[in-house]
C-alpha cells in the first residue's frame, strides 16, 4: 500500500496524472470505503472530459484550474484512503486506537463525516476547567482526570487525518483555556507535528505557522522544529498551495528567523551523530575512563606517528567550523565538549531507563520538564531527608545538557539507588547546578543564546527517543532516517538569504565526513559566485572522498591557480592522478612536492610508489630506503623495500626484508612473495612451506592465492623457473592441501 501512495505521489509530481488515478484506484478499493470510491470515479470523470474537450479543440480558460485542482485532489484522496486501508488490514496499535477513535465518533457525531468529531471531549474538558476553580480535595485524581482528557486530545489530533472545523476548535480551545499550561499545550504541538507526519493536511501545516508567533519560547521553537521538518518532507506536495506559500513567507519577518533556521538544521544534522556518539563512548571513552593508565608513549600513540592514512588528511589551513576534536589526554574533556556542542552524549546511558510507567504514554515522551509535573514531586518527596526538592528541580529544569525525556528518567530512578550513591550523585549535581547558575548571571546574553538553542536540541533529542526507544517505533516513519537535504527546499531557499548559514551546513557535513552532502552545499555555494580557494578545495576533496576521482582534479587544478597551500594541493593532484592511473602525471606532482617538502615522509613514500606503477624499481628503491632510514620505526616500508628487490633479483635483500617483516606484520602476501625468493634462491622445500603458510591464513584461501600467483608467474619463468616446474608445484601443494 505504501509503495502504491509513493508511486501516486509520484506521478502527480511528473504530470502524470492519468497513471495515478489507475494506481489509485486500487488503493481506493483496498481502503473500502464508498465514498473515497464515489470521489474516485468523480475525478476519473473529470479528467477524461478535460482530455476529452481538449483534443476536441473547445477553449476552456479554467482548463489549467481544474487540472491543477483534480492533481491535489487525488492527492488528498490517497492520503485519506491509503489511512483507511490501513485501519482495515494493519493490527498496529496505532491503527487499532485510530480504529476504536473513529468507532465512538460515529456514535456521537449525527452525520457520518471522515474526520473525528471532538465535541464530546469539548464537553469534558469544559468540565475539567470548572473543577479547576474549585477547592482541590483530591489533587492526584484531578490531575489525572485531566491527564486523561490530555491523552485523549492527543490522540485525537495524532490520529486525525485532515482537520475539520470542530478539529481546530478544539485545538483554539486548549489555547484559550487557563488549565492547559505551556508544557501542556507544547505536548500539542507534538501532537500535531507528528499528526501531519502521518498524514498530509495544510491545516496542520497553518497551525505550526501560526505557533511560531507564540510569545513562550519552548512553544514556538517546538513549533518551529516541527514546522521546518514538515516544509521539508512535503516540499513538492506544498508547491500545490499558493496560500501556504504566502503564509510561510510571511516568516521572512520573524525576528532571526534564518538564525533560528540554521540552530534546527544543525542539531537535526547532529542527531545522525547520536549512533556514533553512542558506540564511540560505550567501546572507546567510557572503557578508558576506567582503565585510565598515565603513560606517555600510550598516550601519545608513538608508535604510529606515520600514519598510512596521510593520502586522506584534509587542509590543516582550513577552519574547523565545528571542532569537536576529542582530546586524547583526557577523556572527560572529550564528553563535555560533546555535551557544550549540543551531541547527544546521554542516549546510552538513558535508553535503559525508559521502562518507568511514566513512559508508557506517548504524551510524556514530549513533555517539557517543568517543577511542578505532579509525578516528579510526589517521588521526590519522599526525598527530602536527601536534598532541598525545589533547588533540585529548580536547577534541573534550567540544565541545558539534559533533554526532557532524560530528566524524568533521571529523576524517576532517584527512588531507586542506593542511599550512599544518591547523596554523593546529589551533593555533586547540586554544585554543578550552583556553577551553572553563576554562569547564567555573568552573561545574560549569552544564557538567553544558550537557552534558545537548548530547547531545539532536548526538543530534538526528545523526538530522537520517541523515534528510536519508544515500543511503538516501528509504526512511524523515522525522521531521523531520511537524508535531510534541506538546502534544496523551496521554504529554506525563500527564508535564508545568508549564504553564511549554508556555509556552516556544509562545514558540519564536511567536518562529519558526510561527504555528498557537504559536495552538495559547496556546489551551490559555488554556483552563486563563491569561488574562493577553500571551496575550490573542499569541493575537490569531498569528490575524492567520494572516489569521483576526475572530478577532484577538475576542482584542485581550479584551486592551484591561488598558489596558496600548494604542497598539500600538489599531493591531492598526484594522489587523484595515481587512482586514474595517470602515473607519469601523478609523479610530476609528488616531485614538485617535494621541492617545497623536502622532508617529508609521505611526499617521498609516494614518490616510491610513484616509480613502483611506473615499474621504475631502482628509483623506487632508492626512496623507500629513504623513509626506512629515517622512520625505521615503521615496518610497514619493508614490505614494497622486499618486493624491488625481488623484481630485481636481488633476492638475499629480498629474503632480509621479508623475513623481517616476519616478525609481526606478515600479510598472506609476504608469504607468497617469500615464497617466490625462496624459489629462486633454490630453496623448493621452504618455498612451498611458505605458499601453504600463505593459504592456510585466514584471510585466504586456494582459489584467492592462485589468483595472486598467476600474476606474479612472469617474474618466475624470467628468473629462469621452467613453467612445467610450476606447474608441478602447484599440484604438489593441492596434495598437501
Amino acid at each position: 500500500m505504501e509503495r502504491n501512495y509513493q508511486l501516486i505521489a509520484r506521478h502527480i509530481y511528473n504530470n502524470k496524472l492519468k497513471d495515478a488515478l489507475d494506481v489509485l484506484k486500487g488503493l481506493v478499493i483496498h481502503s473500502r470505503k464508498g465514498d473515497y470510491i464515489s470521489q474516485y470515479e468523480s475525478l476519473d470523470d473529470t479528467y477524461e472530459n478535460l482530455l476529452k474537450y481538449t483534443v476536441e479543440g473547445i477553449d476552456d480558460p479554467q482548463r489549467e484550474k481544474i487540472y491543477q485542482h483534480t492533481r491535489v485532489s487525488v492527492l488528498e484522496l490517497a492520503d485519506l484512503a491509503l489511512q483507511y486501508a490501513y485501519m482495515n488490514d494493519s493490527d498496529q496499535y496505532i491503527y487499532r486506537l485510530k480504529k476504536k477513535i473513529e468507532f465512538e465518533s460515529k456514535q456521537i457525531k449525527d452525520e457520518a463525516i471522515n474526520s473525528i468529531e471532538n465535541l464530546a471531549f469539548d464537553e469534558e474538558l469544559s468540565d475539567v476547567l470548572e473543577s479547576s476553580l474549585e477547592t482541590e480535595t483530591n489533587k492526584k485524581e484531578e490531575y489525572q482526570n485531566h491527564q486523561e482528557v490530555l491523552v485523549k486530545i492527543f490522540n485525537l489530533i495524532l490520529l486525525t487525518d485532515k482537520f475539520k472545523d470542530a478539529d481546530l476548535k478544539l485545538i483554539n480551545t486548549i489555547w484559550e483555556a487557563n488549565n492547559f499550561p505551556w508544557y501542556e499545550q507544547s505536548i500539542i504541538i507534538s501532537a500535531l507535528t507528528l499528526s501531519s507526519f502521518r498524514c498530509f493536511d495544510v491545516r496542520k501545516i497553518e497551525l505550526l505557522i501560526d505557533y511560531t508567533l507564540n510569545e513562550n519560547d519552548q512553544i514556538k521553537q517546538r513549533a518551529l522544529v516541527g514546522l521546518f521538518l514538515n516544509l521539508y518532507i512535503y516540499n513538492k506536495r506544498i508547491s500545490f498551495f499558493p496560500d501556504l506559500i504566502e503564509k510561510i513567507k510571511t516568516l521572512a519577518d520573524y525576528n532571526d528567523i534564518e538564525k533560528n533556521i540554521e540552530l534546527i538544521a544543525i542539531q537535526l544534522l547532529k542527531s545522525k551523530e547520536t549512533e556514533k556518539i553512542t558506540k564511540k563512548l560505550e567501546e572507546e571513552i567510557l572503557p578508558e575512563m576506567v582503565k585510565y593508565q598515565p603513560i606517555l608513549k600510550d598516550k601519545l600513540d608513538l608508535d604510529n606517528i606515520l600514519s598510512s592514512d596521510y593520502m586522506d588528511d584534509k587542509n590543516p589551513d582550513w577552519e574547523r567550523v565545528f571542532e569537536d576534536a576529542p582530546d586524547l589526554l583526557d577523556k572527560l574533556q572529550e564528553i563535555s565538549k560533546l555535551q557544550m556542542e549540543g551531541a547527544d552524549v546521554f542516549m546510552s546511558a538513558f535508553s535503559r531507563l525508559k521502562h518507568f510507567e511514566f513512559f508508557n504514554e506517548i504524551t510524556n515522551w514530549f513533555r517539557p520538564f517543568h517543577t511542578d509535573n505532579f509525578v516528579i514531586n510526589e517521588v521526590l518527596d519522599k526525598e527530602e531527608e536527601n536534598f532541598n526538592t525545589s533547588l533540585f528541580l529548580d536547577g534541573l529544569s534550567k540544565s541545558f545538557f539534559m533533554c526532557n525525556s532524560d530528566k524524568y528518567s533521571f529523576c524517576l530512578n532517584i527512588q531507586y539507588m542506593p542511599e550512599l550513591q544518591k547523596s554523593m550523585m546529589l551533593e555533586m549535581f547540586n554544585a554543578e547546578l550552583e556553577g551553572l547558575r553563576e554562569i547564567q548571571e555573568e552573561d545574560e546574553i549569552l544564557n538567553k543564546s544558550t537557552r534558545i538553542k537548548s530547547i531545539y536540541s532536548q526538543y530534538i533529542q526528545d523526538l530522537y527517543r520517541f523515534y528510536k526507544l519508544h515500543p511503538l517505533r516501528g509504526e512511524f516513519k523515522d525522521i531521523f532516517n531520511l537524508k535531510l537535504d534541506f538546502y534544496y527546499c523551496d521554504f529554506f531557499t525563500t527564508l535564508v538569504k545568508d549564504d553564511d548559514i549554508l556555509r556552516n551546513i556544509g562545514e558540519f557535513f564536511f567536518e562529519k565526513d558526510y561527504y555528498e552532502q557537504a559536495l552538495e552545499i559547496y556546489l551551490l555555494l559555488n554556483s552563486k559566485g563563491n569561488n574562493n580557494l577553500e571551496i575550490f578545495e573542499k569541493i575537490g576533496y569531498s569528490y575524492q572522498k567520494l572516489k569521483n576521482y576526475k572530478e577532484a582534479l577538475s576542482f584542485y587544478r581550479k584551486a592551484e591557480l591561488f598558489e596558496a597551500n600548494r604542497a598539500w594541493n600538489l599531493k591531492k593532484l598526484a594522489l587523484c592522478n595515481r587512482h586514474l592511473k595517470n602515473y607519469e602525471e601523478s609523479l610530476k606532482y609528488y616531485l614538485e612536492a617535494e621541492k617545497i617538502e623536502p622532508d617529508n615522509l609521505y611526499i617521498q613514500t609516494y614518490i616510491g610508489h610513484s616509480y613502483l606503477d611506473l615499474k621504475q624499481y631502482d628509483e623506487a628503491l632508492k626512496y623507500y630506503f629513504k623513509v626506512e632510514f629515517t622512520a625505521d620505526e615503521n615496518r610497514k616500508v619493508l614490505r614494497p623495500i622486499a618486493w624491488c628487490s625481488f623484481v630485481l633479483g636481488k633476492f638475499e635483500k629480498a629474503k632480509e626484508y621479508f623475513e623481517r617483516l616476519m616478525e609481526n606484520e606478515a600479510n598472506k602476501y609476504d608469504f607468497m612473495n617469500l615464497g617466490h625468493v625462496e624459489w629462486c634462491l633454490g630453496d623448493r622445500k621452504a618455498a612451498l612451506k611458505n605458499y601453504k603458510t600463505s593459504i592456510n591464513r585466514e584471510d585466504n584461501n586456494l582459489k584467492s592465492f592462485m589468483g595472486s600467483f598467476e600474476e606474479d608467474k612472469k617474474y618466475l619463468i624470467q628468473f629462469g623457473i621452467k613453467e612445467s616446474e610450476i606447474t608441478f608445484m602447484i599440484d604438489y601443494l593441492k596434495y598437501l592441501l
